[in-house]
Parts: C-alpha cells; structure tokens; sequence
C-alpha cells in the first residue's frame, strides 16, 4: 500500500506545473491573502507559484486594460520557471488577463491550464451593484453612451470590457480590448491565438450565485445578455458556435469544466482552492 500511494504522489508532483497568479480589481500582489495562496500552491503542487503584479490598487482603475494586459505578459517573461508549460490561477479581472497572456503573449512558454474564479470572460454589462431602479438605468445609459470613447478606452480599466448589450452595435464597432481578443480582425493572428487557446489542458470557469459585480453573472462561463436582456449560455453566443477563438473546440473535447459557488463575487476560501483549483492546476 504504501508503495501505490508514494506512486501515486511521484505521478502528482511530476506532472504539476509551476504557477501564475494573478488578481483582481483595485486588488494587488501585497494582499497577506496571495503570501497565504502561494504557500498553499507550492506545497499542495510542489512547484513555484508567484504573483503578478498588473496594476496594483488604483493602476488597476487608472490603466488601460490592455496596458495591464501587457504588464503581465512582460511580469511572465521575467521568471525563468515560466519558459515552458505553466499554469494560471486568476481572480475576476485576472481571468481575462489570464486570456490574453493564452492567446497574445509573446512568450517562450506555454499556458496548459487556466483556473478563474469569477472572471468576467465575455466582459461586463452594467455598473456593479447598479442592477435595477430609475437611477441606475441612468447611470448605465450614461456609461453605454461614452464608455467607448477613445480617451475613456485609454484611461479607465475596466472600460476595455464593458459590454454595452442594450447597444450591441457599438461594442463590436468599437476598438475595446474585449473586442480584439474575443475577435482579432487580423485573420492570421486570430488563428494563432485560436490554436493557442485551444491547446489547453483545462479551462476551469467558477462563477457565484450572488455575483453582483459582473453584468451577468454568467460572463464567468462565457455567458452574455442579448439586447433584450436575456441571458444567453455559452454555447448560444456568436463566439461560441463560430468557434472564433476556440471555445467550442476547447469544451467539445472535454476541457472545458464550470462550477458555481454558493456566494457573492470571489466569495471563496482555501478549501474552495483546494476542491475546484488545484485538481486541474
């Protein structure tokens, strides 16, 4: 018996892959919560785990999104141990940073897995806590007009994924982040970064049941309002049965898995980690 069990664990500790965190929203690296998360990570994979700093605190409000975006590409270039196959382990925001290091990031490795909890992967349609009532439909009317200026795309973050669904049509005419990574107009990078994407081991989608922060609640698994409001599941989106950026192909072949939490936005714990992460990091 104890031969098959130190089996078992040489099998475990082989296979795991170093880690990249990375955080979310006015969030940052010097949070005690991510020393706390990485000493987790390195003893229950065997392997290193680092923060990325993308834009700690204000940055995150203050920079563009895809300047963020490009800091973590650069802050994974810098660790040696990410050379090869790695993996990502993101919290809301970092999920699409997550993405864009899979399928833009010129790097000598190679992300084999990504874990977000709460990420908004289609982007977000309303104002955080601004769901219902005469005062946020202004506010949201407000943001649907000008969020995507090009100074506003340039000087707040989380403008480079919103999702206006009342005005479809001016997101995908617009240049935001989101735009370009769900639907690179350059057809040869956009098969690039498609074959990147689908070249993962596991794409593991935690959403929360309570999630008030990300417009709808159901961006965590690809989902998305239409015009009407109504929520359309992964599988229904545009995206996902053109299979533009590999999703399809990614969730057809098994890769693809979601849970819900029973919470609020990143509402989780060390054990919820234990149960939903580290299994497929």
């Amino acid at each position: 018996m104890k031969k098959i069990l130190c089996f078992i664990l040489l099998l475990y500790t082989t296979f795991s892959l170093p880690v990249a965190i990375i955080h979310g929203f006015f969030d940052s690296c010097s949070n005690p919560f991510f020393s706390s998360l990485i000493k987790l990570l390195k003893y229950k994979i065997n392997d290193f785990a680092v923060c990325l700093e993308t834009g700690g605190g204000s940055d995150s409000l203050t920079l563009s999104f895809e300047e963020q975006c490009q800091k973590a590409c650069e802050e994974i270039k810098s660790y040696s141990q990410f050379d090869k196959d790695f993996s990502i382990l993101s919290i809301s925001q970092g999920g699409l940073i997550g993405r864009y290091i899979i399928q833009k990031c010129n790097m000598k490795g190679r992300v084999k897995n990504l874990v977000s909890f709460g990420g908004p992967m289609m982007g977000t349609s309303q104002v955080p806590f601004c769901l219902g009532g005469i005062s946020c439909f202004i506010i949201n009317s407000l943001v649907d007009y000008f969020v995507y200026f090009k100074n506003i795309q340039n000087s707040i973050g989380p403008a480079g994924y919103f999702r206006t669904a009342a005005h479809i049509k001016d997101f995908k005419n617009s240049d935001s982040f989101l735009v370009k990574l769900n639907n690179n107009p350059n057809k040869e990078e956009r098969e690039k970064e498609r074959e990147r994407f689908i070249n993962l081991d596991n794409l593991v989608l935690i959403g929360f049941e309570k999630d008030k922060m990300i417009s709808p609640k159901e961006t965590a698994e690809f989902g998305i309002f239409n015009e009407k409001f109504e929520i359309l599941r992964m599988n229904e989106t545009e995206e996902y049965k053109n299979d533009i950026f590999g999703l399809k192909n990614l969730t057809e072949s098994n890769k693809t898995h979601i849970f819900y939490l029973d919470g609020e936005h990143i509402q989780f714990d060390y054990d919820d980690v234990l149960k939903y992460a580290i299994p497929y990091l």
